[in-house]
């Protein structure tokens, strides 16, 4: 594995971290989800499908900067 492939990989790695942080981080903020309101219900969602769409963009760049 090159230096280039093992940054991407860190790179990934950081990117999840954070993530990881970010959802421990708001749900300590938050509390549980039963006690928000509607509106706050669909704004949680829309971030958890951003989350997820970074982690998915991050997982294919890598995949592509590894296999190309």
């Amino acid at each position: 594995m090159g230096l280039t492939d093992k940054i991407s990989t860190l790179i990934f790695a950081l990117v999840v971290i954070s993530v990881i942080v970010f959802l421990v981080m708001s749900a300590y903020v938050v509390g549980p989800a039963s006690r928000l309101k509607k509106g706050e219900k669909i704004i949680l969602v829309v971030e958890l499908i951003g989350i997820g769409g970074i982690i998915v963009y991050a997982g294919s760049e890598l995949l592509l900067h590894v296999v190309f």
